[in-house]
């Protein structure tokens, strides 16, 4: 009798009536179990297998007895913009062993944790930010300029991935703890050397996951920023956490481990998101000589760009974020190389979901992914190539009945919904500020290319983890000497 009931629940329900049994399967066995999909993974990569898989099934496909993947504005809508919970597949995702916004999975905890700093990652907010304009004249002139100046500009060039990784913690260290309390990697070689060393080492030891070196210095900053006084993102994070410490029955010391674990959130996701994004416009524009050009004087006609030197003042945030063809070629470089190109896991509500005129079970994963999405050719016309002038051409962007563009609609960089990145608007002001930086007072060359190819993995970076770039100062590029 046992054995009937295993077969009646193993093979006939999830093959023959199971509602996900109307949907194209990705393989005949994957009604029965996710391993044909888990075997073409690790061969083929994700990524891959799941573009082959809708090229040749549709935009909705199931990948194992309780697993579909959708690439359509329908599952935009119904899954994310309708801000569904999370998979178990993000309790990975902790940080001295509790949770944060990224692996919260239940949409309520998590609207309620997002609200309390929501407002400080706001573009209104961010580009009138005096903190966030001191940081970034204090990273950017003098620190990321002198750096390529020191290290960028001899033939041997340097490597940009390592560059955009001190940036970018700079960056948002600096931000959510405070520009005094932050990290100053780009003038501090032994504290990145010992900070990147552990992230190298993990890397490099599969099945390594422990970070002490992260987790001491930045456990230090959290603490130092709310003991300051001073208004700080864990400050603010802190302040709102414990005014619900009753309420969620947090101890003192578990208020200050939720809200350190939540800025280390924040500077994870900005250390691999912006290095990622930038290695890749520098890599793209790097093989377009004339494109560097154009944004060059686009830069200078109004008047955006950024001398090299000490004491320099920045145009204004808003005056930047308004350049086409830098908004074009970040837009396109986040489309074409998404940072976080994988699956993006939900589960369907208790009442379950109606997609694609399947009623979806309740507990069933759903998810969808930037690398398909953005590679929709009715979409994205010649989906595999760097066109940045596509966001700059109206008739290449078809509207709907609203009139919202097509490709905007379409464009997942940073997710969407209650659920998309908090940190957008900071990402793509200072990368915007850091390439315009860049192209203010030199022009790229390639000096290595190699392994430059993402890899197929959560977060994809090139799979040398490299990039040699030579930077040739303006005034030398346009003389010829």
């Amino acid at each position: 009798m046992t054995f009937v009931w295993l077969i009646y629940k193993l093979v006939v329900t999830p093959a023959f009536l199971s509602p996900l049994f109307k949907l194209p399967a990705a393989h005949w066995s994957s009604h029965l179990s996710t391993r044909w999909f888990d075997r073409e993974c690790a061969t083929a990569g994700e990524l891959k297998t799941l573009y082959a898989t809708h090229q040749r099934l549709g935009p909705i496909v199931q990948l194992g007895p309780n697993e579909v993947s959708v690439v359509s504005e329908e599952g935009l809508k119904k899954v994310y913009t309708a801000g569904l919970d999370k998979s178990n597949w993000y309790d990975s995702f902790r940080v001295y062993g509790v949770q944060n916004l990224v692996c919260t999975l239940d949409h309520k905890t998590h609207s309620a944790v997002r609200k309390t700093i929501a407002g400080l990652y706001t573009k209104s907010h961010l580009q009138h930010s005096e903190g966030l304009d001191g940081l970034s004249r204090r990273v950017v002139v003098d620190g990321l300029l002198p750096s390529i100046s020191r290290d960028g500009c001899g033939v041997d060039g340097m490597d940009v991935v390592k560059l955009f990784e001190c940036v970018g913690v700079d960056f948002i260290s600096g931000y959510v703890f405070g520009a005094a309390i932050g990290t100053d990697f780009l003038n501090d070689q032994p504290g990145r050397d010992r900070y990147f060393g552990e992230w190298e080492r993990l890397r490099e030891t599969p099945g390594l996951t422990e970070q002490p070196i992260m987790e001491a210095l930045f456990m230090d900053m959290c603490k130092a920023a709310v003991a300051s006084g001073k208004d700080s993102v864990a400050a603010k994070m802190h302040h709102e956490l414990s005014s619900k410490a009753l309420q969620w029955n947090l101890s003192e010391e578990e208020v200050m481990t939720r809200c350190a674990s939540e800025m280390v959130d924040h500077i994870i996701a900005t250390q691999e998101t912006n290095t990622v994004t930038l290695t890749y416009i520098l890599y793209r524009l790097s093989q377009h000589p004339e494109l560097q050009e154009q944004l060059r004087n686009e830069l200078l006609t109004s008047k955006s760009s950024i001398a090299n030197g000490e004491n320099q003042t920045l145009p204004h945030p808003a005056r930047i974020d308004a350049l086409p063809i830098l908004h074009a070629i970040i837009i396109e470089t986040l489309s074409l190389h998404a940072a976080n190109p994988a699956r993006m896991r939900r589960v369907s509500p208790p009442a379950g979901l109606d997609l694609h005129g399947v009623s979806i079970p309740a507990a069933t994963i759903i998810s969808t992914n930037a690398f398909c999405l953005h590679r929709n050719p009715d979409v994205f016309p010649r989906p595999f190539e760097w066109l940045p002038e596509r966001w700059l051409a109206p008739t290449n962007n078809k509207t709907d009945a609203s009139g919202t563009p097509t490709m905007r609609r379409w464009f997942w960089g940073f997710g969407s919904g209650s659920r998309g990145c908090v940190g957008r608007e900071f990402a793509v002001q200072v990368i915007k500020l850091v390439v315009a930086a860049i192209y203010s007072n030199y022009t790229t060359v390639i000096v290595n290319e190699d392994g430059i190819e993402q890899s197929d993995s959560y977060n994809s970076g090139p799979i040398s983890h490299k990039l040699v770039l030579r930077f040739v100062p303006v005034v030398d590029a346009e003389t010829g000497t």
